[in-house]
């Protein structure tokens, strides 16, 4: 299991780019408007919560009524000011000043059609951290890509067979990946015999330093019935040498999020209270994960919360000791994607990965 038989690898842009409707539509005019079903989820800030003075405002967008989205962005409030989104399917802006007090952000997505149903997140500025609240911390501790850019699109991705599971794997993975709604999107393809698993990993930055983190992607599964476990960890190695595991994964057997501890010398997964089974997660559509943690002291991890799809839960009680030493270079930062096969036979799985960021401070 996990990942531990392995080295480590070391107005006029707008006018030029949207159609007339999107133009009248920004800018005040009346225009007729089609019945059509939004499809936005909005990752943050979460409606009902309270948020520091900087929020993170982060959403995706997949467009209306079968159609792809030409132009997404966002409003605050009553204000005439628009944020453009960084594509036409995500909004990213980890640093949104706001006013203390009640506000409402405005998602708006526009396709060929026309503009898509607003979706309004509310919240309260000025209150306690929250999944609203950005991550502020010094840039100096930022660690290469942190927040803001593509893990999934970087080119020093490896795998192999994780020989902690049972069976046999064999992996790949593209990039550009041609999708239903992405062409920058990370494919992991993977047969499999008996359970086998396949890790993916990416060294991507090195900082000893930080302690908190949130790992955040999209993932697409063509048929999840075929996944057994979907595993998304973090590897830290402090300054003296401990390497400490941030591991988490979706689980067929138990139906939640499992957590990572060790003991004796080894890494074990224990269930949570966090509900997940990656089998009953709707085929070919993309699915939003955030995960939270951080480290206390040497190598205690604390895991905080899991955000899906927009709905986000707390862990209870999930702490413990995760950390060994595996000799790995001190500062090193890694994150891991996994899927171990469902099938006691054999089979083959399709997934999807796009924008897989990590935040850490």
């Amino acid at each position: 299991m996990l990942f531990l038989n392995r080295s480590i690898p070391r107005v006029s842009q707008i006018a030029s780019r949207f159609p007339l409707l999107f133009l009248t539509t920004l800018f005040g005019l009346t225009i007729p408007q089609s019945a059509l079903a939004s499809n936005i989820t909005v990752a943050s800030p979460v409606s009902g919560t309270s948020a520091s003075s900087t929020v993170w405002v982060r959403a995706h967008n997949i467009g209306c009524n079968g159609l792809t989205p030409t132009a997404f962005g966002y409003s605050i409030d009553n204000s005439s000011a628009f944020t453009l989104g960084v594509t036409p399917y995500d909004i990213d802006v980890t640093h949104q000043s706001i006013g203390g007090g009640a506000h409402v952000v405005h998602f708006k997505s526009w396709t060929n059609n026309g503009i898509c149903p607003v979706v309004d997140s509310t919240f309260t500025a000025g209150g306690g951290s929250s999944i609203g609240a950005a991550p502020n911390p010094a840039p100096a501790t930022l660690p290469p890509n942190a927040a803001s850019n593509d893990l999934d699109s970087a080119s020093a991705w490896e795998y192999e067979h994780d020989g902690g599971t049972p069976g046999e794997s064999r992996g790949s993975t593209v990039f550009p990946a041609t999708t239903p709604v992405y062409d920058d999107a990370r494919e992991f393809y993977m047969t499999y015999s008996n359970h086998g698993g396949e890790r993916w990993h990416l060294s991507f930055g090195k900082n000893p330093n930080v302690t908190h983190f949130i790992l955040d992607t999209y993932i697409y599964f063509v048929d999840p019935d075929q996944v057994q476990n979907l595993e998304l960890d973090m590897n830290q190695v402090t300054s003296s040498g401990s390497t400490v595991i941030f591991g988490t994964q979706c689980s067929s057997i138990s139906k939640t999020w499992e957590y990572v501890y060790v003991s004796g010398n080894s890494p074990h997964w224990r269930p949570s209270n966090i509900g997940c089974n990656p089998r009953s997660w709707a085929p070919n559509t993309w699915h939003h994960v955030q995960i939270a943690f951080h480290r206390e002291g040497e190598g205690k991890v604390v895991h905080e919360w899991v955000n899906f799809d927009g709905t986000r839960s707390t862990f209870q009680n999930a702490i413990g000791d995760s950390s060994l030493r595996l000799g790995w270079a001190a500062g090193d930062l890694l994150v891991n994607y996994q899927l171990d096969g469902n099938n006691a036979s054999s089979g083959s799985i399709t997934s999807y990965v796009h924008k897989m960021t990590v935040a850490s401070w």
